[in-house]
């Protein structure tokens, strides 16, 4: 018996002097989130220098940088090269297009008008109706062959006039579209209704061709939205094409608009209800809302004084912060900084903090476990193994018996 205690007390020896570090864990614990940052912004700023070395920023929540988060809103990640509004926007005659061309005159007795006509109301003639060809042309009785592809019908109709001012008594032209079968383009994806449809003269933007598709099928902020045009694409979120007019450019013919559903997501691991990746409850949601999907804090487990959000922070987010990045330029992931925000729910204001601070997609939440966890847990596996040993030496005498 005196050996087994004296196995028991040199385990219990060797774990307390590797330290807590050797017991099972969900993830780091308090003291080294802290100790590993070179910047620590706190409430009374307790560390304001900066190393060369570090690799992330620690920052303690305070009402002011929970009010600065609130107002800051939704972050968007711009499109690249997002092409820019063309024109107008208004859409020309397109291969395919069916067109009718309607000639007047002042007069009976005139080119197209006969004599006997008399006061044949309106004096005019209708050509029958053409399709334009691959050549992108028409013909005109008099006035030849009309190129129409790329125009407006009222400057096709000012070229026919001119060619018929000769021959034709003070002619006057209209020229209108009958059919349009060109100038199309195609909204599929996660729509209501995919569609494919020919753009109106007027011209129309990329919310007008969404909304023919009866919208999306998901939640705006849950949904991409892909332009692809002349073999390039571009993707922008569809809350952000709503929120900022111009980026809801005019469409050219044979653009592909696609909808693809992307849910926003939040990682939550640590002493919480559930771990694992959550989706958006809605559109916006802040730091209690998200410790409330996943399930609150683990009474037994949780310390509620040591709540992590990990993210990668714009320079511009922390400048408003008042916070001095001073990452190296060739640890910076395109302008971000790798940041870490910590809340102490065991002040009641932590609460209230909670409230305002918004939850971005892509964020990971980390609650860790309180001290006297870790002490179970030594204590658990201290009387395992001490449970371990005496059974395995009652096996041997057993044996010998």
């Amino acid at each position: 018996m005196t050996s087994l205690r004296n196995t028991i007390f040199a385990f219990c020896i060797s774990l307390l002097v590797a330290g807590c570090g050797t017991l099972p864990a969900s993830g780091p614990y308090g003291n080294k989130v802290s100790s590993g940052a070179a910047v620590v912004v706190s409430e009374e700023q307790a560390d304001e220098s900066a190393a060369d070395d570090f690799s992330y920023v620690l920052v303690e929540m305070s009402q002011n940088i929970a009010d600065a988060m609130a107002t800051m809103g939704k972050q968007y990640q711009v499109p690249l090269g997002w092409p820019a509004n063309s024109g107008n926007g208004k859409i020309r005659i397109a291969v395919g297009d069916t067109l009718q061309v309607t000639i007047y005159e002042i007069d009976s007795g005139g080119l197209f008008i006969p004599s006997e006509a008399g006061v044949r109301p309106g004096n005019f003639v209708t050509i029958p109706s053409q399709i334009v060809d691959k050549d992108g042309v028409i013909d005109v009785p008099y006035a030849g062959t009309i190129s129409v592809v790329g125009r407006t019908p009222s400057s096709i109709a000012d070229e026919i006039t001119e060619k018929l001012g000769a021959r034709a008594k003070e002619p006057q032209v209209v020229v209108s579209i009958t059919e349009r079968t060109g100038s199309q383009v195609s909204v599929i994806g996660d729509v209501n209704e995919a569609t494919r449809f020919s753009l109106n003269l007027n011209g129309e933007k990329i919310l007008d061709a969404i909304a023919r598709a009866q919208g999306p099928s998901f939640p705006g902020y849950e949904t991409l939205v892909s332009l692809q045009r002349s073999g390039q694409e571009w993707t922008i979120p569809f809350d952000l094409l709503v929120a900022a007019p111009e980026y809801n450019i005019a469409l050219k013919p044979d653009d592909t608009i696609y909808l693809v559903r992307e849910p926003e997501m939040f990682q939550m691991f640590g002493a919480a209800g559930f771990n694992g990746a959550i989706p958006f409850a809605k559109q916006n949601i802040t730091l209690a809302e998200a410790i409330g999907q996943a399930g609150g804090l683990l009474d037994g487990q949780a310390d509620p004084a040591e709540i992590y959000i990990y993210r990668l922070e714009t320079t511009e987010n922390l400048d408003v912060l008042g916070v001095e990045e001073a990452m190296p330029e060739d640890e910076k992931v395109e302008g971000q900084v790798p940041t870490i925000y910590k809340v102490n729910l065991r002040d009641p204001k932590g609460f209230f903090m909670a409230q305002k601070f918004p939850v971005r997609n892509k964020d990971v939440l980390y609650i860790a476990n309180a001290e006297s966890v870790e002490l179970l847990k030594f204590l658990n596996l201290l009387n395992t193994s001490s449970v371990t040993k005496i059974n395995t030496q009652s096996a041997v005498q057993q044996e010998k018996q």
